[in-house]
């Protein structure tokens, strides 16, 4: 087991002792993945595999039995030396506790059992492992970094509930476990609870991508009877008056504490979402402590990924090299500080990148995106890539278009790529990087990810961030339905 440390945090930290009774938080649970045959914890955005000796301590986690007395009871089952057995379950634990996935006694607001219907599903192999659903693009901020396209689909144009039940239902018989509910905004659906029921029918795990603007307790309270998991919650900055800049949305922060309090109160998982770029990096310490603060389980340190709105205002939001290497320093400096407290995504710049990362787990591979109006894509930003077509899930079935759709085959695989990717030993790690950056680049959705070291854009992509980053910001283009804003503001 492990002590407690003198670190100003160890009171928040749940340390697992042989006293200790712990059990799943609501917000995560065992689950059989039948579609690839394992055992799994669905967490916030996440599923941890488990394997067979790790399902049998899990399953007596209930809150009541004592980790001493698991550890008899394996001991006993196992024929086993108990104080090898108390070491292995210790660190077992601890590290589930250090993902703040376990809690010290029984939660009674436990999610319910899988419906009939999602115990019932035939499985095929080969299936995406998440959906994100854009269930609308309306939303009430105008962030000038938002990855929905420049030319937004209109209410019109979207999904009914009953349609969106219908996708759930096909995206869990493939074998989909986190269902990603993201926007724009997804609170501005009337129709919201309508649309999570059928995904809790489905046996989806829920997280709601949302601003929180939008949200009251008492809706809160609603989407978490029905079933919801997780909230990832976006702060634009820790600063009210450059939050609401950013944002173009006035009062967004104090909104979004309340809406962080109301989450934990009610017993589900949080995250607290930081886009980071050159006009609030400043303060991400701050924007740590304030997802410690609202007692956050996770934070996503994200720097801007340059495509649709981010790509339209680079000049205004790009770092300098030296900037956003602070950023690494101060990440790693809280993630020790915050063992056990708070869990860190930490993405990283790709203009200052060597390698590039496996956008979306690669091509067509594990996550699986629709369009408000049930477009079809391998990534949210593949509607930028010329000569693609997107299948619908109203004219075609979601499997058949995942296994077989054009625009799914264009770049999955290796078939696709020229060199120096094609002989590359990092190949089946990032997948050749971004296609969509590529072709922002490059011209060529084919070419190497010119984060990649080995491009022979590299260079040129690593010095347009340096010019960019040392000059003066120019004002935001903010987005907005319907066309390109300028702020008309001085932004420096």
């Amino acid at each position: 087991m492990i002590e407690p440390s003198d670190d100003a945090f160890a009171e928040r930290r749940f340390l697992i002792s042989g006293e200790s009774r712990p059990a799943f938080a609501r917000y995560a649970r065992l689950h059989q993945d039948r579609a690839r045959a394992r055992r799994v914890i669905l967490a916030p955005e996440r599923a941890y595999e488990v394997d067979p000796i790790g399902e049998a301590v899990l399953a007596l986690c209930d809150g009541e039995l004592t980790v001493g007395e698991i550890v008899e009871r394996l001991a006993s089952i196992y024929s086993a030396p108990a104080e090898i057995i108390a070491n292995d379950v210790g660190k077992m634990l601890q590290g589930l506790a250090d993902k703040r996935l376990l809690r010290d006694g029984p939660d009674l607001r436990a999610p319910a059992p899988l419906s009939f219907a999602a115990q019932s599903y035939s499985y095929s192999p080969g299936g995406p492992a998440g959906l994100l659903a854009e269930l609308t693009h309306r939303c009430p901020l105008q962030c000038p970094y938002c990855s929905n396209p420049l030319e937004m689909e209109r209410a019109a144009t979207e999904l009914s509930a009953d349609e969106w039940g219908d996708a759930f239902r096909q995206a869990a018989a493939m074998g989909v476990l986190q269902l990603h509910l993201s926007g724009g905004e997804p609170t501005a659906r009337r129709d919201l609870e309508r649309i999570l029921a059928g995904a809790v029918e489905a046996g989806l795990y829920t997280n709601l991508i949302t601003a929180g603007v939008l949200l009251t307790r008492e809706a809160l309270q609603r989407l978490a009877d029905i079933g919801l998991d997780h909230v990832q919650l976006s702060i634009q900055d820790v600063d009210p008056e450059n939050a609401d800049r950013i944002s173009g949305y006035k009062g967004g922060l104090s909104k979004k504490r309340d809406v962080a309090r109301w989450t934990r109160e009610l017993g589900l998982g949080l995250t607290v979402n930081a886009p980071m770029h050159r006009q609030n990096m400043e303060r991400l310490p701050a924007i740590v402590d304030f997802a410690v603060e609202v007692d956050a389980q996770r934070i996503e340190v994200a720097h801007i990924q340059y495509y649709a709105w981010a790509e339209k205002n680079r000049a205004a939001l790009i770092p300098t090299r030296e900037d956003f290497l602070k950023t690494i320093e101060i990440v790693d400096a809280a993630k020790a500080r915050l063992t056990g407290v708070l869990t860190f995504d930490f993405v990283i710049h790709d203009h200052y990148a060597t390698w590039p990362k496996a956008c979306m787990g690669g091509w067509a591979q594990s996550i699986v995106v629709l369009t408000p109006s049930g477009r079809v894509l391998p990534c949210h930003a593949a509607q930028t890539l010329p000569g693609l077509t997107f299948d619908t899930v109203r004219e075609r079935k979601l499997a058949d278009i995942w296994r077989n759709g054009a625009a799914f085959e264009a770049f999955r695989g290796e078939d696709w790529m020229k060199e120096p990717c094609r002989a590359c030993d990092r190949r089946k790690i990032d997948f050749g990087g971004c296609r969509c950056q590529a072709f922002a680049v490059t011209g060529d959705a084919s070419a190497t990810d010119p984060a990649c070291q080995l491009s022979l854009h590299h260079g040129r992509f690593a010095a347009l961030a340096e010019a960019e980053s040392r000059v003066a910001p120019p004002p935001f283009i903010y987005r907005r339905m319907g066309g390109l804003a300028s702020s008309g503001a001085d932004v420096g």
